[in-house]
């Protein structure tokens, strides 16, 4: 499998160190990125191609639900996995609609979710990661 790209966005440091801690344990070639907000999120998605998103679902700045449109249209494709501490912000119909890959209530059991963090990531195809060339037809 080649490297593979996860954004997490997550404003919690002890949720950031388990989700590292569960990606290492697969022994996966990834690059986490991380985000705090969805601010940050947002200029990490204007540069970067990512493999699967990790989404909290209360942020700082957001709620996790109401960016989901957002996410989708950015990255279609793209699996992402929702985690809230907050269970009652999870609108599981919406989740649905933007296929989301799976949903995790804190503190979720370990191995489920990186079971998920696997599977999704085996899902994704191989990208070309070069720059597109555009070419004008004169």
């Amino acid at each position: 499998m080649s490297t593979k790209t996860i954004l997490i966005i997550e404003d919690s440091v002890s949720a950031i160190a388990g989700y590292m801690q569960v990606i290492e344990a697969l022994d996966l070639d990834v690059i986490p990125l991380v985000a705090p907000t969805f601010e940050k999120a947002t200029q990490i998605l204007e540069s970067e191609q990512v493999d699967l998103i990790i989404l909290d679902l209360v942020l700082p700045d957001v709620l996790g639900m109401d960016v989901l449109e957002d996410l989708r249209s950015r990255n279609p494709e793209v699996p992402i996995l929702l985690v809230t501490g907050h269970p009652e912000e999870l609108d599981r119909k919406k989740a649905e609609r933007f296929r989301v890959a799976g949903f995790f209530i804190k503190p979720f059991h370990v191995k489920a979710f990186g079971e998920a963090v696997d599977s999704s990531l085996q899902r994704v195809k191989y990208r070309d990661r070069r720059p597109q060339a555009h070419h004008a037809i004169l």
